[in-house]
């Protein structure tokens, strides 16, 4: 029986390293803080040191998918978006030569045209950017919305350094992000309210699609394409042409399974966060045999399974970036995005 990735691919599912395609819209609006000037104006962080650590991320990063250094990637990249970034990485060699080629190729996140999403000092530990995504075969207008926090360096000497921890696909235009008189934003925490719904609550009703359908979360998400291909998931999850191959899902671990939120002025939140699932096949047992053949699935039957092609049953862990608009009232929440990643499989 031939075990068939059954799953849909999802809206820019990033399968290189993860800063190289764009899937987003020219969305977005707002002022910002570049309104203020560039100075010190009480941030978290200055806005021209913002910019800075923005454009040191874009040349570290593209060394880093040159030559598929995780390492170098763990000293601008944490979270969620590491682990994605490292999984690309591990996986590069049972890509095509056309993917391989593609992965490496240079981006850019423009300083110019960006808005930088600040809070004040002490108020949060991360800022936003909602900037373009600029190189070779990437569309005129896309953007992102790129969360860096600030983490511990993990040297002997300590310090802490910002990395980017969330990236998010703007697909459609976004309501204005809520500033003060000094450009500078206000932060949403996992834990604030917005409405109905704690932006941290996103991890696993997001993972509840996979799980039950949406049984418990449908009636808080607007059914955007990414929740629908969410339900599709689930509802392909033993859809194999043979009849003889059974799936379910189950939560796991998305690299943080964690959000990042600013207020709109409307006074819902732009959310980035993230969250994982295990996908798990077996050979159902009135089929004669029980082995599943993986001849479909190259970079799990040769980066995890040393090769073998044919397995009594497989569970894939997954890790998915998604970017949410929660209105005020936190019900009909548009999932505008999301990238899903292949973290393991055993």
């Amino acid at each position: 029986m031939s075990l068939r990735r059954n799953r849909l691919l999802p809206v820019c599912a990033a399968l290189g390293a993860v800063a190289l395609t764009a899937c987003s819209g020219s969305g977005g609006s707002g002022g910002s803080a570049a309104d203020k000037g560039e100075g010190d104006t009480g941030g978290v962080i200055s806005l021209a040191d913002a910019k800075g650590v923005l454009g040191t991320y874009v040349e570290v990063n593209n060394a880093a998918n040159a030559t598929q250094d995780g390492e170098k990637t763990a000293t601008v990249e944490s979270g969620a978006l590491l682990s994605q970034s490292k999984a690309s990485f591990h996986q590069y060699p049972a890509w095509t030569k056309k993917e391989q080629a593609e992965s490496e190729e240079p981006f850019s996140y423009p300083a110019e045209g960006a808005r930088f999403y600040i809070p004040a000092k002490g108020s949060a530990d991360f800022f936003m950017v909602d900037t373009r995504v600029t190189g070779k075969g990437i569309a005129e207008g896309r953007r992102r919305l790129v969360a860096f926090k600030q983490v511990a360096e993990g040297s002997a000497k300590g310090g802490k350094a910002w990395k980017a921890v969330a990236v998010g696909e703007i697909t459609a235009g976004l309501p204005a992000v809520a500033e003060d008189g000094d450009g500078l934003a206000t932060p949403v925490a996992a834990t604030d309210p917005v409405g109905a719904v704690k932006p941290g609550d996103l991890v696993g009703l997001s993972q509840d699609f996979y799980v039950t359908g949406g049984k418990h979360a449908a009636g808080t998400f607007a059914e955007t394409d990414s929740v629908k291909a969410w339900k599709k998931a689930y509802t392909n999850r033993a859809a194999f042409k043979d009849h003889c191959v059974d799936g379910e899902y189950k939560a796991g671990t998305g690299g943080a399974d964690t959000a990042y939120g600013v207020k709109t002025e409307d006074g819902g939140a732009l959310v980035l966060y993230d969250f994982g699932y295990q996908y798990q096949n077996w050979g159902k047992a009135e089929c004669a045999g029980s082995d599943l053949h993986l001849d479909d699935l190259p970079v799990v039957s040769k980066i995890y399974l040393q090769g073998r092609t044919t397995v009594l049953n497989l569970t894939r862990i997954d890790s998915v970036m998604a970017m949410a608009v929660v209105p005020p009232s936190g019900k009909k929440i548009r999932v505008t995005g999301y990238r899903d990643q292949l973290t393991y499989a055993q």
